[in-house]
């Protein structure tokens, strides 16, 4: 059976659900910014606070010390999340660049899709460590040792979302013709040395 191809409608409206979409992760990585920038800020204010109390007065606040962990892992996961989505994370791009065109595309959707399914696992396992921590108590701060765990569901759930537009962002990309380096220029290496 052949494939029907898209018609200018469906092109259509899969570009005005792809903006959308991307509009969405664009409101969210604000979010995430004001989220992880505020979460530093209480770090730096309640360690300076904890520090001097300790050095002047002598006296200790064992809660600062759960309260800025506890930030730090949110900070990590949520922003994680951000560099992901922007694509700056460590990965194999100079290499990929090597590939012919074609190549290029089904690499960089393959990786996306292998991520995107670790993701899903590590989400799945966060989760039901989500459900026994839910239980245990962070005594110095009187709430459940869940809110350690959660931003790494919260996390892993935006990378997912993260995944779903790299995949679709490669797929909906126009294919480039395949051009020859130039005379002069572009080579990779020159083999004059």
């Amino acid at each position: 059976m052949a494939e029907r191809p898209f018609c200018k409608s469906e092109v259509y409206a899969l570009m005005v659900i792809f903006q959308l979409f991307k509009r969405f992760l664009e409101k969210m990585e604000k979010v995430q910014k004001a989220l992880c920038s505020f979460s530093l800020g209480v770090i730096v204010v309640v360690l300076s606070l904890e520090i001097l109390l300790r050095n002047l007065w002598g006296v200790n606040l064992q809660w600062a010390l759960d309260l800025s962990a506890l930030l730090m892992v949110w900070i990590c996961f949520i922003g994680a999340s951000m560099v992901y989505w922007r694509k700056g994370h460590i990965g194999i791009g100079a290499l990929v660049k090597l590939f012919p065109k074609h190549l290029q595309k089904t690499t960089n959707i393959s990786m996306s899709l292998i991520i995107g399914a670790g993701f899903v696992v590590l989400m799945i396992r966060a989760a039901s460590l989500l459900v026994v921590q839910y239980g245990q108590k962070i005594v110095s701060l009187g709430i459940s040792r869940s809110f350690l765990s959660f931003p790494v569901v919260l996390g892993t759930a935006l990378m997912i979302l993260a995944s779903v537009y790299l995949i679709f962002e490669e797929i909906l990309s126009p294919n480039e013709k395949e051009q020859e380096p130039k005379q002069g220029g572009g080579e990779i290496y020159d083999e004059s040395y």
